[in-house]
């Protein structure tokens, strides 16, 4: 049989909370102590070898290479921009004239890690979700190689798995083990309530630089664990915008109302167009990363409504499209804005169905108990202004238990009307944040 969590190696994390946790909903908020950027619990590192089944299955993290349709690093990505896209559509049609922010990276990451517990038609759906068409290893491959590939001294990564005090012993230790030798994620034990929930928040605020707050409301004591992950940008512009850039402008949102903002002017030499849209890249200082505006040719149409009618491949032939024969003049608000949503029917609605089935959901991987996704929350933050970018996302999956254009000389792009803009890779041309603005 598949080892358990030991209680010994739990113990001094447990005897560190608040008397009285009992799994129950705790009614009292506990204090938010840690402001510091440190941890605000204990991590367990678990260094233990992957186990096999008794039976001869294997996990998930034993399958073959070969398993499933080989892709090229190139498929891969096109397949993962359609995961992208697919959500960015459905946010968009809900967004009911407010800014729309996704991080489908730490979308990706925390249900990349949930997967790796996931066994059967419930793997493979979470997997033909975020990355279509490639086999389940690979599709686990990619979700670590992007991880990995994101990294830089703009951008930070941190996961987290968290879990139920009174259900440790239904989880397989090689689970863990895979997901802190392959994810990084840092495993805590606490109390399913207030408590608890604080704690995860006080986690997501630190590592996101305290732009993310109350990713988790409350913790049901039936739940068996929590994974997180965060991800925070702080970009500095190449070329930084000076005094005389800085200007009021007026900006008009998509119900027509006009209003005063601070507006940043330069001269770019990237220039992206389509028979739809065109717009700009600003590179930031590290050289990885870019901010690229999107602003459609039909001043009439609703930002969301364009957006969700994006496709992937109408994205890449934007992307494709960069020319730099020519310098650009370009115009965008300073602004910042924080979004909220909770990908549950998004997600089945995209094809991961099984996993939030507590009849049909199979992550007999995980534990030994019968888990099932209740719940993926999803939070954003930016700030654009003068001096660069700041921005962060996190991401949490609650388990339960059941019980071309021709060169212009002279190109402009405006953006004083409802626009959309994502901080791009470079290196992939993959979108990390991707989001709209009707106001500002």
């Amino acid at each position: 049989m598949k080892k358990r969590v030991a209680a010994l190696l739990i113990a001094s994390v447990i005897m560190s909370m608040a008397a009285g946790c009992t799994g129950k909903k705790d009614t009292k908020n506990s204090s938010k102590k840690n402001k510091t950027g440190e941890d605000p619990v204990s991590e367990i590192t678990l260094d233990v070898p992957t186990v096999k089944r008794e039976n001869g299955k294997q996990a998930v993290f034993e399958l073959s290479a070969k398993s499933g349709t080989e892709m090229t690093d190139e498929e891969l990505k096109k397949a993962y921009s359609e995961f992208i896209f697919g959500l960015m559509k459905e946010c968009a049609q809900e967004a009911n004239g407010e800014n729309v922010l996704i991080s489908s990276d730490s979308i990706l990451l925390a249900l990349e890690m949930t997967a790796a517990g996931a066994d059967g038609e419930t793997l493979s759906q979470m997997m033909n979700t975020m990355v279509p068409g490639a086999g389940n290893e690979a599709a686990l491959q990619f979700g670590e190689q992007r991880m990995n590939a994101l990294k830089n001294e703009s951008l930070q990564v941190a996961n987290s798995v968290w879990l139920n005090e009174d259900k440790t012993e239904n989880i397989y230790e090689d689970y863990l083990d895979y997901v802190q030798k392959h994810f990084d994620a840092g495993v805590s034990v606490l109390p399913f309530n207030q408590s608890g929930a604080d704690m995860i928040n006080s986690w997501v605020e630190a590592k996101t630089k305290d732009r993310i707050h109350d990713l988790i409301n409350n913790l049901d004591g039936q739940g068996l664990m929590v994974l997180v992950n965060a991800i925070t940008f702080d970009g500095t512009w190449k070329t930084g915008y000076e005094d005389y850039q800085v200007n009021t402008n007026v900006f008009t949102n998509g119900k027509g109302d006009r209003s005063t903002q601070m507006f940043l002017s330069s001269t770019e030499s990237m220039y992206l167009s389509n028979s739809e849209a065109k717009g700009f890249l600003k590179e930031y200082d590290d050289g990885k990363y870019a901010f690229m505006t999107i602003l459609p040719n039909d001043e009439s149409i609703d930002i969301n409504e364009f957006m969700a009618d994006m496709t992937a491949d109408e994205y890449w032939e934007f992307w494709e499209s960069m020319d730099a024969s020519a310098d650009v003049y370009t115009m965008m608000p300073e602004f910042k804005t924080e979004y909220s949503v909770t990908l549950s029917n998004i997600l089945q609605d995209m094809g991961m169905t099984d996993a939030f089935d507590a009849d049909k959901a199979d992550f007999s991987n995980m534990a030994n108990s019968s888990p099932y996704i209740s719940t993926v929350i999803h939070k954003t933050f930016i700030e654009v202004d003068r001096n660069g970018t700041k921005a962060a996302a996190a991401t949490a999956v609650m388990v339960e238990d059941a019980c071309v254009a021709e060169p212009e000389p002279v190109r402009e792009v405006y953006c004083d009307r409802p626009y959309a803009y994502a901080i791009v890779d470079m290196e992939t041309g993959l979108p990390v944040f991707l989001g709209t603005v009707e106001n500002v």
